[in-house]
């Protein structure tokens, strides 16, 4: 199967399963542990390419070479973050409505990229100086404070502190420009995925989405179809209870 913009987590039957998420690398579980933990007869595909620009242009994108495997799309899934791209690509799928599902979704604010700033920054605090680590939180709060509604400005300015502070990371340890780019490529990247799902919401207009919350996170807003399984939220998408929940969807043992 020739894709530009997914990638086979797993092929184990005719009906697509698309997987929403940022394509790097996480602590937690992702979408191939789920993936392997189905047992239903499906075709796990994964987001690898998310692009820029309108989120309903980049929904457009991703599925339109989706017809040409001439297999339909049974469901899409999406997780934290990307749980807010599910409604656009649901809804940009041709034919019968696949069904949306939401593993403990998280909106993109401007509060979340400021974390993802402290956070990213954390792994290099051996190399960064107290007052670097200081003005770094400080610019972020008040982004957050003076900004709130203005995810791109936030972005931006985190973007270029983060490139600076890595910047002086690459020089102390005498790494070379290609090093220093790879340092800030990543955060980059993550923060443009934030920003694209930045876009996006949790109501589809077609079929209304599933949420599967983990034991710790906010339950989905009343009368929303949801689901809690006693898991950790890291654990959630490798959970034989999150495998079953979606093998037993697929197989139409359980009503979306």
């Amino acid at each position: 199967m020739e894709l530009t913009h997914w990638r086979v987590l797993a092929d184990r039957g005719a009906d697509l399963v698309l997987c929403l998420d940022f394509p790097g690398g996480r602590a937690s579980a992702g979408f191939a542990d789920l993936a392997a933990g189905v047992t239903a007869d499906a075709c796990f595909l994964h987001l690898v390419e998310p692009g820029s620009g309108p989120l309903g242009a980049c929904a457009d994108r991703w599925v339109a070479e989706l017809p040409a495997t001439g297999r339909p799309v049974r469901a899409v899934l999406g997780y934290c973050a990307g749980a807010a791209l599910v409604p656009a690509v649901a809804d940009a799928v041709a034919g019968p409505p696949p069904a949306p599902v939401l593993f403990d979704p998280v909106p993109t604010s401007a509060g979340s990229l400021a974390h993802e700033f402290t956070s990213a920054l954390a792994t290099s605090a051996d190399h960064l100086t107290a007052e670097e680590l200081a003005g770094a939180r400080a610019l972020a709060d008040g982004l957050v404070e003076e900004h709130p509604d203005d995810l791109p400005r936030v972005a931006a300015a985190l973007v270029d502190r983060y490139d600076a502070l890595m910047g002086e990371v690459a020089r102390r340890l005498s790494l070379n420009e290609f090093f220093r780019r790879q340092l800030t490529g990543g955060f980059t990247a993550y923060v443009e995925f934030l920003l694209l799902a930045g876009q996006g919401g949790f109501a589809a207009r077609r079929t209304p989405p599933l949420f599967v919350s983990s034991k710790d996170r906010e339950p989905p807003a009343a009368g929303a179809a949801g689901v809690v399984l006693d898991v950790d939220h890291p654990d959630l998408l490798r959970a034989a209870e999150a495998h079953d929940l979606v093998t037993g969807l697929l197989r139409g043992e359980r009503a979306w």
